[in-house]
């Protein structure tokens, strides 16, 4: 029988997959406060340190290919505790080999990203087969405050570690023992699954909806929302911990990575959408969130640290408000296999965030911070432009908050 909302099962059951949250952003994200230091000690662009974050995003795009519907014949317990184990493993060998090839950190990561897709894979599917109706509605709404606070957590401890000891790869460390404690607790906790929920695993079904989701333009549309969006997003905090790096703010990796606590907007905001597209409807929610972003980019251009701050806030809201309505949107308008039509959004999104990067280094090659506001500017507006043509709001009905990882 399911656990009911506030019981025992309920919390044990939370508890664990919040958890394994925690230790799949952790060791995410906690690379991206320390991009300059990676540029500085390998010799590399700042689109080649980049590749420190974006190899383990492409990584878990590809994870998140296989592994969500794979799950469904090793069990969804399985694929969650083997990512957990592995993840750190991989985050305190990188720490303590001290590669002195990049080219090894890249391709370490890329793995390390590939198992960190076991978590998002399949936390939810987990939840849903755990518990009943309202004790999941509660339960998302836990997990989702658990990947806000991994992300925000993860750029934390790597920027503060890494300056208190005195290495990049002392953050490793530090992060790679703090997860394996964290994932000692989720195999304690975490319940066997039910048996009900394993079935055989069809590639050719797979790729059959996977193909449906991207003829259907409602769904494509929210993929570009999500990907283009979170592309410019994420890359923009990266470009600027390089601009914060530099003089005249020359700022260390401790104090860059306090900039990430920007986040917690988004936090509101995407936990206060739903309630707001139910009175405007979700198009013009990710229309919003998109011409926000844009208002925010063109504020970051005032040449002041407080004014600078003030602006990643602005698009931490618009962002998370955008995003959380274009992942509802793929629910509602998901004609079946709603699972897949979700991870292909997932998939997507991160897709965007590998490839974003790479997309704007001519731009700040070329002109600096203001050639990233332009590239943002054009990417933002034009994704904005599309979805004004082709989404079409049938039901402004809100759905649950956006579950992706921040």
């Amino acid at each position: 029988m399911p656990y009911q909302q506030n019981s025992k099962g309920f919390w044990r059951v939370t508890s664990a997959v919040s958890a394994a949250s925690l230790v799949t952003f952790f060791n995410l994200y906690l690379v991206q406060p320390l991009l300059p230091v990676f540029a500085q000690d390998y010799q590399l662009s700042a689109l080649g340190a980049s590749a420190m974050l974006s190899a383990a995003m492409l990584g878990m795009a590809v994870g998140l290919l296989l592994l969500a519907s794979l799950s469904d014949a090793l069990g969804r317990r399985k694929i969650l505790l083997l990512s957990i184990a592995v993840v750190p493993s991989l985050s305190l060998l990188i720490g303590l080999a001290h590669p002195s090839s990049f080219y090894a950190l890249i391709g370490l990561r890329f793995i390390q990203g590939f198992c960190l897709a076991g978590v998002p894979a399949v936390a939810i599917a987990y939840l849903a087969e755990q518990l009943d109706a309202r004790a999941l509605v509660k339960a998302v709404g836990i997990f989702i405050a658990a990947n806000s606070l991994g992300g925000i957590g993860g750029r934390l401890l790597g920027g503060w570690s890494a300056d208190l000891l005195g290495s990049w790869q002392m953050a490793f460390v530090v992060v790679a023992l703090l997860s394996l404690v964290m994932a000692g607790s989720v195999l304690m906790l975490l319940p066997t699954e039910r048996a009900t929920s394993i079935q055989p695993w069809r590639l050719s079904q797979s790729m059959r909806h996977y193909l449906g989701h991207l003829r259907n333009p409602q769904l494509v549309c929210a993929y570009l929302v999500g990907g283009i969006g979170f592309g410019v997003f994420i890359n923009q905090f990266s470009y600027l911990t390089f601009i914060l790096a530099e003089a005249p703010y020359s700022l260390p990796a401790s104090l860059t990575s306090l900039l990430f606590l920007s986040y917690l907007g988004g936090t509101f905001t995407a936990s206060s959408s739903g309630r707001i597209a139910q009175r405007y409807g979700g198009k013009r929610c990710i229309i919003l969130g998109l011409l926000v972003m844009s208002l925010a980019s063109l504020l970051s251009l005032v040449d002041h640290l407080g004014m600078i701050l003030l602006a990643m806030v602005i698009s931490s809201m618009g962002f998370f408000f955008s995003h959380a309505q274009a992942s509802a949107w793929v629910n509602q308008h998901a004609t079946q296999a709603k699972a897949s039509a979700s991870a292909l959004y997932t998939i997507t999104y991160y897709i965007g965030a590998a490839s974003g990067g790479a997309l704007m280094q001519p731009f700040y090659s070329a002109w600096g911070w203001a050639g990233i506001v332009l590239f943002s500017l054009v990417a933002l507006l034009s994704v904005a432009l599309i979805a004004q043509r082709f989404l079409s709001e049938a039901d402004p009905l809100a759905s649950l908050p956006t579950i992706l990882p921040r």
